[in-house]
């Protein structure tokens, strides 16, 4: 946005002073008083205005999620049937500890 302003300032800018020497050296502008530097000296000072303005930085918001809350109960133990033991195993699918009925 910025240079499609700064390209037509400088167009517009170019064209006015490129009338100065038309009509015998006059100023083009009707009032005929002097003043066609006026135009010119305000489209440099919007530029340079806008350029010497810093550019504005939003920091990105900052998102904190909490981790879930995973309650296990504890199991509760019998005792076994008749030529069996609990043992207590890892599963490998979820990396669990887990107490399991073993055959003796």
């Amino acid at each position: 946005m910025k240079k499609v302003l700064l390209a037509m300032l400088m167009l517009t800018a170019g064209m006015a002073s490129a009338q100065w020497h038309h009509h015998g050296g006059h100023c083009c502008y009707r009032g005929g008083y002097g003043g066609g530097w006026i135009g010119p000296a305000l489209i440099g000072g919007v530029i340079g205005y806008e350029l010497s303005r810093p550019p504005v930085y939003t920091q990105p918001p900052v998102i904190v999620e909490q981790q879930p809350i995973i309650l296990q109960s504890q199991p509760v133990i019998q005792q076994p049937p008749l030529g069996y033991h609990w043992q207590e195993m890892i599963d490998p699918q979820t990396n669990m500890r887990k107490i399991v009925l073993v055959p003796n």
